[in-house]
């Protein structure tokens, strides 16, 4: 089974051969979805095991997720804990939050090929210096927003710490259309995860990376066949004169770039952004103003 959005259950049917699909009638962010996905799961097998992932992310080494998801199954199979696959960080990144893990547990999996850890705290995205600490400290993950674990173990901590749900869920009988607007439009992060005590992390260390920013184009652009003299072009054409590390997107367009580096140019339905590298993360405060002054362009 899969749960997408409305507006992705074709795409996702053209994609998934023999599945049922769910779609959501709006909206409201991770917890809803994955409350109604582990009460579908558990009206017919409570202890069944459900896989949480965002789609807008690149694999390298499909094999080794593989592998590192095979063996979070096996623990969540037989233990009450939420499981996490926290990503091994490569660089600096302030763009994503992080997970704090303890010491290795032995694996109890028949495998014994990833290990696992004690989840001690989530911690909000940092600044560049604790970014490096971070790094440097080696026992911290990127929280890439993976989980595996039984539909009755999330349900059970729904019904903890978010009973609201439940509450909310049975009055309408499951009906999803009506029950939607009321269920509480949070992350499970915040929603679930950062109050749970029971939360373990496989490290996944496969060549993730997060496709949701322009930063992380740099990391396939040989991949995908963007790298351009030292520059990222995705759409469009990219005339440049002692310029590098800049991300370019515009279609059908010829950008000429003279004496810059570190720049992201995007060309979307007229509008153009110019931003430095180093703010990629922040380029959600021009997304945040226009919705107030220019609607017609978000």
């Amino acid at each position: 089974m899969v749960i997408t959005t409305r507006h992705l259950n074709q795409a996702v049917s053209d994609e998934c051969e023999n599945v049922s699909i769910y779609a959501e009638p709006q909206g409201r962010n991770t917890a809803p979805c994955i409350y109604w996905g582990a009460r579908l799961i558990a009206e017919s097998n409570p202890s069944g095991v459900m896989l949480v992932m965002p789609a807008d992310h690149y694999i390298a080494f499909p094999e080794k997720f593989i592998e590192a998801v095979r063996s979070a199954i096996e623990w969540a199979t037989v233990h009450d804990d939420l499981v996490t696959l926290g990503v091994r960080p490569s660089r600096p990144e302030t763009g994503y939050g992080y997970l704090k893990v303890g010491p290795m547990r032995e694996s109890e999996s028949s495998s014994g090929v990833v290990p696992c850890r004690r989840v001690e705290a989530f911690v909000e995205k940092p600044n560049l210096t604790k970014a490096q600490e971070f790094l440097a400290q080696g026992n911290y993950l990127w929280n890439g927003g993976m989980f595996v674990w039984r539909a009755e173990v999330i349900l059970r901590a729904f019904d903890e710490f978010m009973p609201e749900m439940r509450k909310t869920w049975d009055a309408v009988r499951g009906n999803v259309d009506l029950a939607y607007p009321g269920l509480t439009a949070t992350s499970i992060d915040y929603g679930i995860m950062e109050k749970a005590r029971n939360v373990v992390s496989f490290p996944l260390d496969c060549g993730w990376d997060d496709l949701g920013s322009w930063i992380s184009l740099e990391g396939i652009a040989e991949v995908i066949g963007a790298k351009r003299d030292g520059n990222v072009v995705i759409g469009g054409d990219l005339l440049g004169i002692e310029a590098n590390g800049n991300i370019v997107d515009a279609p059908d367009r010829l950008v000429a770039m003279l004496g810059v580096s570190d720049l992201i140019v995007v060309e979307q339905g007229g509008a153009i952004l110019v931003a430095d590298k180093r703010r990629a993360q922040d380029i959600k405060l021009i997304v945040d103003k226009l919705k107030n002054t220019r609607p017609d362009l978000v």
